[in-house]
């Protein structure tokens, strides 16, 4: 499983927004042939121009039969589409990773009836560069590949908690690269957070990194495609407006990351009832 791209297994991508285009091009930047790789999305003009552009309109496939041919099923389609993956068939012994952020494992067990992880990845900006960095829970040699196939660095979690504090500090580079913030300020702030999430010592160095590469010039861009209205980003950036230091934003950030999953959860279940 370690190399996918020469195993001969077949991968689809349910989603084809920024996140799963930057994925799929990924992949087949990587060496993976378009005949390995499935994709299915909601039929938007906007998503299938993408596909057109990225030459991977041959890939695509009905959300059925991208379940019932793939060995690693990638769900990067939006949380709140959770339920329209329920009750489909898989391939024997398939393993699917959800890339949806804020849907804890219990919800998804719930409706996905193959064996699941958890994935994060950093924006689609990073991956398109080569400096994309992830994380799964729980760690499984499906994840680790497709991650390694698709030229993301893994940092290393022990638990889902990490998983969604890792979803906060990857919305810090555009933050860093357009509000200027005292590098001083952001290296303690991140030692702080680190002593309560690990994966933050694995973190600071890749901020730190993503940030140089922007030669101090700002990057409007990578904040508008990570910022979402009422979402994390825009708590760290209203924080900031308002006067908070750094270390006051993210945990702005991280308590609107957990309000948006509780929200999530519990609309799933009214739902079900």
């Amino acid at each position: 499983m370690s190399n996918i791209i020469n195993s001969g297994t077949t991968i689809g991508i349910a989603g084809f927004g920024h996140l799963g285009s930057s994925i799929a091009r990924a992949l087949i930047n990587g060496g993976l042939m378009k005949k390995k790789l499935l994709l299915s999305c909601r039929g938007s003009e906007a998503t299938l121009a993408r596909a057109e552009e990225a030459g991977l309109s041959s890939c695509m496939v009905s959300t059925e039969r991208l379940f019932e041919s793939s060995d690693i099923i990638l769900l990067a389609a939006r949380p709140q589409d959770l339920h329209s993956f329920s009750g489909l068939s898989y391939k024997k012994q398939a393993y699917v990773l959800s890339f949806m952020a804020g849907l804890p494992l219990e919800l998804l067990r719930s409706v996905i009836t193959a064996p699941v992880s958890r994935v994060m990845v950093s924006g689609p900006e990073t991956i398109t560069d080569g400096m994309g960095l992830g994380v799964s829970f729980p760690e499984s040699p499906e994840a680790e590949a497709v991650l390694a196939a698709s030229g993301i660095e893994r940092a290393e979690i022990k638990s889902e908690a990490e998983l969604d504090a890792f979803t906060t500090g990857i919305c810090l580079p555009p933050v860093l690269q357009n509000i200027s913030i005292p590098a001083s300020e952001a290296a303690a702030a991140l030692e702080a957070l680190a002593r309560r999430f690990p994966v933050y010592e694995q973190l600071a160095p890749w901020i730190d990194k993503v940030v140089r590469k922007s030669g101090g010039a700002g990057n409007p861009a990578a904040l508008a495609n990570v910022s979402t209205k009422g979402g994390v980003t825009e708590a760290i950036t209203t924080a900031l407006a308002s006067g908070a230091s750094f270390e006051e934003a993210v945990e702005a950030g991280l308590r609107r990351n957990s309000e948006l999953a509780a929200a999530l959860q519990r609309s799933f279940v009214a739902a079900a009832d």
